[in-house]
């Protein structure tokens, strides 16, 4: 027979309204609590009902999870990020629900939490959810905000790149620049940084015009395709493992030797896509966890805070 609420109760010794209570972010409830409450659930494999919560609670059992003007909710890194944080907030009985960027107004009565990516400088999002007093939690950069905001070390990543291109021999790299490059973008600080590491070694770095395409993998493959025999780099970083994928096959179909004559490193890790890509690897699952850490203290007003994850490059056939 599963567990009920009046096990994780007895299990704690709190009643079953603080279990309750508990589950449901309760600002009412110390951190202390919860995290026994949750230990609890754990170890004797309680989930509570996502339709429960629902039904009690309406629109407020959902997260959204709000997508920026140029993510697409098929792409794989949106899928994995989907994915983790449903584990996750199931095991609390909370629901996850995509908003895109076309009507984030709209679902703001229709969620009781909300988690932020593809952010820009003073993104509106943020403001709007600050406004109308919703919790969230931004996954990504935002110089402006001052709330819980949560980002991989991607200037770190990209850094680790250029030092292995350098240590392998490289002489001349290139740096490609995703669709999702501007003003305040998070992806903008991998392919900087990797150009400022890259000069400080030495690479004379270039770079890349990008060509924007239908997907980021026809991104990479028609920005290489674009210089014609114009070719002089023998090390690309793309600041995404779609684009590197692409651009591999655009180098590959003009002859060049991957990574014989140019290595080819991307920035990720997708499970499946980068099988034989070098690549920076951010940890999905430890994202989801920290944002909804992140977001169990939002919710309960505390001091905001900013949080680097760790990432770590991966050396595979590409370069």
């Amino acid at each position: 027979m599963p567990p009920t609420l009046a096990d994780i109760a007895a299990a704690t010794g709190f009643s079953t309204a603080t279990v309750s209570r508990s589950l449901r972010g309760d600002k009412a409830v110390t951190a202390k609590t919860r995290s026994r409450v949750l230990r609890a659930c754990s170890e004797l494999g309680y989930r509570p009902s996502v339709g429960g919560r629902i039904l009690a609670q309406g629109s407020l059992a959902f997260v959204g999870l709000s997508l920026g003007q140029t993510d697409n909710s098929t792409t794989r890194y949106v899928s994995l990020l989907h994915q983790a944080l449903s584990q996750r907030l199931s095991a609390t009985g909370w629901a996850l629900r995509l908003v895109s960027s076309d009507n984030f107004v709209q679902n703001l009565s229709d969620v009781g939490a909300m988690i932020i990516i593809g952010t820009v400088n003073n993104d509106p999002r943020i403001k709007l959810c600050t406004k109308h007093g919703i919790a969230h939690v931004a996954i990504g950069y935002d110089r402006f905000n001052t709330g819980f905001s949560l980002v991989p070390d991607d200037a770190g990543g990209a850094r680790l790149v250029a030092r292995h291109f350098a240590d392998t021999g490289r002489k001349r790299m290139a740096v490609m620049a995703s669709r999702r490059s501007g003003e305040g973008h998070d992806i903008l600080v991998r392919a900087n940084a990797c150009m400022d590491e890259g000069r400080r070694l030495g690479l004379e770095p270039v770079m890349l015009p990008a060509v924007n395409g239908i997907t980021s993998t026809l991104d990479g493959y028609r920005s290489i395709m674009a210089l014609g025999g114009g070719i002089s780099f023998d090390c690309l970083f793309c600041e995404t493992d779609e684009q590197a994928l692409g651009a591999r096959a655009a180098l590959m179909d003009m002859g060049k030797k991957v990574p014989g004559e140019i290595a080819v490193a991307g920035f990720d890790d997708l499970p499946d896509l980068s099988s034989s890509l070098t690549t920076v690897r951010q940890d999905f699952s430890l994202l989801a966890k920290t944002a909804l850490e992140l977001l169990d203290r939002a919710r309960r007003g505390e001091e905001p805070s900013r949080v680097v994850l760790p990432v770590r490059l991966i050396v595979r056939d590409s370069g």
